[in-house]
């Protein structure tokens, strides 16, 4: 004759709830990612070219400005005064110590203006400063 508890010998399932909790947290995680690359993306920005271009990882602190023909100063889909840009660029570097900034620049974009968010950086101690451009294509390529 068997004795015993007939709970201890059916098998244990599969625990649902962590695995569906991890599901949905990667899910957000990509949703939010993808929203904040389209956001700068979505600029009508023509960013000049370079013989010599090369894509990064984004960084912790890392902070796009778009910077239109027109002489626009657009940061997270707002656009900014200077003084509005020193007050952001202050705040980042405050948060993130050598934080990096990324200059967007359109191809007709004024010189004038790149040089005041240049000025802009350099007043919140901000050295990581580099200026985005796509890839120049090959002569004869089409």
């Amino acid at each position: 004759m068997k004795f015993g508890n007939r709970a201890s010998e059916e098998l244990e399932g599969m625990q649902l709830a962590p695995l569906i909790d991890i599901v949905f947290l990667t899910l957000v995680f990509f949703m939010t990612t993808t929203v904040f690359t389209s956001m700068e993306s979505e600029l009508d920005i023509q960013l000049p070219t370079a013989s010599q271009s090369e894509m990064d990882e984004r960084s912790q602190g890392e902070i796009y400005i778009n910077l239109t023909s027109d002489g626009k100063i657009i940061v997270n889909d707002r656009e900014l005064t200077l003084e509005q840009l020193q007050g952001v660029l202050d705040r980042v570097a405050e948060l993130f110590p050598g934080g990096s900034v990324i200059i967007r620049g359109d191809r007709n974009a004024v010189l004038g203006r790149a040089i005041a968010i240049l000025d802009c950086c350099k007043n919140a101690d901000i050295d990581n400063v580099s200026f985005a451009a796509l890839q120049e294509e090959p002569v004869g390529a089409s």
